[in-house]
This record gives C-alpha cells, sequence and structure tokens, in this order.
C-alpha cells in the first residue's frame, strides 16, 4: 500500500515529466553547461545519446541538419516522427530544455535557399519539432530566427539562432541572412549587457574555407559580420555551427567557433589529409561539442569539449574572456583522429 507522502512523490514525479519544453527553458536560472551538435541521420545509429542523458547539460541546441529528410527521402514529418520515437531522444528531452536552427537537409535539401516552394511547411515542422509554443511570434514571422537571455547580471548569456535558409540568395546585398533579419540581429547586439554571445547558425562562420562547399565564406556576409560585431561590441562571442560531419574548435579576430558536426556520421577518410591541416583542432568521429561556462572568475572562462559516444573528451580547450577577445588558458588534446585506421598518406 502506497502511503500518502510515496503517492504525492509519484504524482510530482508525473508532474514533471510532463512539463512542457517551454515550461523547462523558463526554468533555468543559471546557464553552466551547454550541450550542441549537428547532422543527425534519424534512420542511422544514435550512439551519443546515453552519454549526453549521463552530463545533464542544462539546454541542448540543435545545430542543424537535425534530420535528414531532403523532401525526397522521406516526408519531413515522417523525419520528425522517427527522430521523436528514438527511446534515448526521448529521455533525454524529459530532462533538458531544448532550442535549435536548422540547415539545408532538415530545411528542405542540399544547399537549399530562399527559392525553396515549401520553406513555410518546413518552418511550421521545425517549430513543432523543438516544440515551440502555438502563440509564439516565431510562427508568425518568416524565418525561425530568436534569441534567448538566460541568467542576469554578471553570469548573463544571450543565445542567438540564425536562419541561413529561408533567406539566402534572395537579396544580392544580404545573400546569406536578408536585410530583415540583419537589421534584427543588429538590434539584438547593440547595447547587450550579456557576458557571453552564443550565436547559433548551420554554416561555419569564421572557421577556414572548404572548397566546393556551402558556407559564410562564399559570400559578402563574413564581412557584414565581423564589421557588425566591430560596431556593437558584444562581449564573449561564440559561433556554434555545423555542417561539415568533423568538430573543430577555432580562434580568429579573438572570437570563436565551435564546430560540432557528426552526430551520426562524419567524414570520409580521404578528406582527413586537407581538413587536419586547413583546421588546427579537428575530430573526425562521432561527437557532440560541451560547453561548460566557470562563472566563479572576475570574467568568464568556458571550457570547450569535443566528446565522444564513449564519453571521452578528445579535445578540451579552455579559453578566458579579455577585454575584447577570447584567450586560451589551456587545450588538452586527446587524438585528431577517431581509431587507429590512418591513412598511410598521413604517417
Amino acid at each position: 500500500m502506497h502511503t500518502p507522502i510515496a503517492i504525492f512523490l509519484i504524482l510530482f514525479s508525473h508532474l514533471l515529466d510532463a512539463s512542457t519544453n517551454h515550461e523547462r527553458l523558463s526554468q533555468i536560472k543559471n546557464l553552466k553547461r551547454i550541450a550542441f551538435g549537428s547532422c543527425n541521420d534519424q534512420g542511422d545509429e544514435q550512439p551519443l545519446w546515453k552519454d549526453l542523458i549521463k552530463q545533464k547539460p542544462d539546454l541542448w541546441i540543435w545545430g542543424g541538419d537535425n534530420i535528414y529528410a531532403d523532401w525526397t527521402r522521406v516526408t519531413m514529418s515522417e523525419a520528425y516522427q522517427i527522430q521523436n520515437s528514438h527511446p534515448d531522444y526521448q529521455t533525454f528531452k524529459t530532462q533538458t530544455p531544448i532550442i535549435g536552427t536548422w540547415d539545408d537537409h532538415d530545411y528542405a535539401y542540399d544547399n537549399a535557399g530562399g527559392s525553396f516552394e515549401m520553406k513555410q511547411e518546413s518552418q511550421k515542422l521545425h517549430l513543432n519539432f523543438i516544440e515551440e509554443p502555438e502563440n509564439s511570434p516565431r510562427r508568425k514571422q518568416q524565418g525561425i530566427y530568436t534569441s534567448y537571455d538566460f541568467g542576469e547580471a554578471e553570469r548573463k548569456i544571450k543565445i542567438i539562432i540564425l536562419d541561413n535558409r529561408y533567406f539566402k540568395n534572395l537579396e544580392p546585398d544580404y545573400p546569406m541572412l536578408g536585410k530583415t533579419q540583419w537589421d534584427w540581429l543588429e538590434g539584438e547586439l547593440t547595447n547587450s549587457n550579456a557576458k557571453i554571445h552564443l550565436l547559433t547558425t548551420g554554416l561555419p562562420v569564421l572557421s577556414p574555407l572548404i572548397p566546393y562547399t556551402d558556407e559564410w565564406a562564399h559570400t559578402t556576409e563574413l564581412d557584414r559580420m565581423l564589421e557588425l560585431l566591430k560596431k556593437t561590441k558584444p562581449q564573449g562571442v561564440v559561433f556554434l555551427t555545423g555542417d561539415k560531419h568533423f568538430s573543430s574548435i577555432y580562434r580568429r579576430w579573438g572570437h570563436l567557433e565551435f564546430m560540432s558536426s557528426g552526430m551520426t556520421h562524419s567524414a570520409p577518410t580521404n578528406t582527413w589529409w586537407y581538413l587536419g591541416r586547413q583546421y588546427p583542432t579537428t575530430y573526425f568521429g562521432l561527437s557532440y561539442g560541451q560547453i561548460d561556462v566557470d562563472w566563479e572568475e572576475t570574467t568568464p572562462v568556458i571550457t570547450l569539449s569535443m566528446r565522444t559516444p564513449t564519453g571521452r573528451d578528445v579535445h578540451k580547450s579552455v579559453f578566458k574572456w579579455d577585454t575584447e577577445r577570447w584567450m586560451p588558458v589551456r587545450s588538452l588534446k586527446e587524438e585528431i583522429f577517431p581509431t587507429s585506421d590512418i591513412p598511410e598518406q598521413l604517417l
């Protein structure tokens, strides 16, 4: 027989499990651990969720290509249903608030831009997937861009979700985000008092150009972004990116880029030689990104980690904010390649 206290605990536990994603987001008071990842094929094995469940991040950010549908392989709705039915992901969702952006494969098809005819339907399905409230302004606007403020005063983090697909190539002078989104972004950064700004976008921004791929460096928008950051001077800018099927930590112009890509599949081995030399801190196996924030210092200290299905940090880099730029504190590198099967040309 259950005692009254036991019955209360059972009911209370059920209420916690039944809370919505929006309610879990509203309960975040102080972000100390953030996880994110991209390139997740709903039809493949998904070994990373078990470690994510153990790590218990305060927030999960989808970084794009959260499913692979392409409106040809399977319908977008079916792909999301398959992902939501994954048992480990279901468990993870009950304990971790979720936000995120998209990229081409969960927006339309490979390298798709703003001319995609079904983009309004894609937007609706994406917002359903991340459980955006029905009365959210994002359901009425064009594009999925938005921002979140977590914490207060000296522990405030602003997360900006950028949409690099909905407006892509529609306006020659604003080929990545479109003018409306650029104006909005300037407003978000102007006079922001957040100590850390995490700008999430599906495509790499600061990292080296890879030929024949789709990214910011192929447009004039990289210069526009750098000019905007110079003008508005936000503190602690970190770009969270994906798309490339490998992971890398990159520092340029005082800002950081943490590219975490390849949750279910990774770059082919015949690209390792080139990519491993273009990117200084690179991992080619399955991984997700983790950001741990130390607020005890006078200025924020962040640890960026690439975590594998076995729970290893194959790369861990520590940075401290120093007036106008991120400065490296230390870097711990376990290995560059996921196995001992390294191509002969690299030996």
